[in-house]
């Protein structure tokens, strides 16, 4: 874990295990962690403040999402991004975004469906602007679940985001041109202003390649 470094905790965290996977698993996504890094729980408890315990517990969740890989008494490390990881992440991605988009679409409101409306508008904008534009892509995406008004779907989701977010990380051929992502973006945008789900889910399979 050379270089690395996480900063403490408050001592307020509501629950410690879960504020300690957050952490960890953030600096994974954001490099702080790279590929092949040794984690060693004691460190990662001294520099968060905590005992060992949640540290344990959040590697044992990281590993089941696939970010960290365990050799008990050997080591823990971080896993690398595998091209065949980064398809299969888009590929379960795209079924969860078109999934989401056709739940979310007819249930939101006007002023819902106005803040998606910007939200496609913006992500047109960032297109030639990877990082940014990966953010942007995750705050739809998390914008379109909580639409669904599906607490099952939103559970499903919101460990294995963390997963998805360092996996797909950065640009990729299977994103497409930026040609194909703004006629994308252009029928997601009718489908939304039309109230129409069934649309919005096929346009979202298409983008990612899921056909109709």
């Amino acid at each position: 874990m050379p270089g690395s470094h996480l900063t403490p905790l408050p001592l307020t965290a509501a629950r410690l295990a879960d504020a300690v996977f957050d952490r960890i698993g953030t600096a994974i996504v954001d490099g702080t962690l790279a590929a092949g890094d040794r984690i060693r729980d004691a460190e990662i408890a001294d520099q968060l403040g905590v005992s060992r315990m949640p540290v344990r517990e959040a590697l044992q969740r990281l590993e089941r999402l696939g970010l960290v890989e365990m050799a008990p008494s050997r080591f823990t490390r971080v896993t690398e991004v595998t091209p065949e990881l980064a398809r299969a992440s888009f590929e379960h991605f795209g079924y969860q975004v078109s999934l989401a988009a056709r739940m979310s679409v007819p249930r939101m409101d006007e002023a819902a469906r106005r803040k998606t409306l910007g939200m496609i508008d913006e992500l047109v904008t960032l297109i030639d602007d990877p990082e940014p534009f990966y953010e942007a892509a995750g705050r739809f995406f998390h914008h379109l679940a909580e639409h669904t008004r599906n607490p099952v779907f939103l559970t499903a989701i919101r460990e294995g985001w963390l997963a998805l977010r360092r996996n797909l990380r950065g640009p990729h051929p299977m994103w497409g041109t930026d040609a194909e992502i703004v006629q994308h973006f252009a029928e997601l945008r009718e489908a939304v202003r039309a109230g129409d789900g069934d649309a919005a889910g096929r346009t979202m399979r298409r983008r990612h390649s899921l056909g109709e």
